[in-house]
């Protein structure tokens, strides 16, 4: 019984400190298909929940647990899948590899 009462007493605390984050941020795209992209790179990342993103608005929204990620990791998912977030830009590669609809950096060289 003791035994009991010290192990919930242990582990109790470290539920106590996993915290929900908010995060929103500006993240280029175009279409419904950016959309679908964008979320999911985001949610691969272990811990982000409720992802989201605004064609109108360019606004990608989270929620995420900081005990499981942080902000740096769900931008650099994003990155990797080519899109731009906030002043960073994303993989070269990646944005080549979008479809048409996808690409909305300037293509004229």
């Amino acid at each position: 019984m003791r035994l009991s009462a010290l192990l919930i007493a242990l582990l109790i605390p470290s539920t106590l400190f996993a915290a929900e984050q908010n995060l929103s941020l500006k993240v280029a795209g175009n279409c419904g298909s950016c959309k679908k992209k964008i979320v999911k790179a985001a949610e691969s990342v272990s811990g982000v929940d409720d992802a989201t993103w605004d064609k109108k608005t360019k606004i990608f929204t989270a929620k995420f647990d900081d005990t499981k990620t942080n902000k740096d990791a769900i931008v650099n998912a994003i990155l990797k899948a080519g899109y731009d977030v906030e002043d960073k830009k994303g993989d070269d590669e990646a944005y080549k590899n979008l479809p048409d609809c996808c690409q909305y950096r300037d293509r004229s060289h």
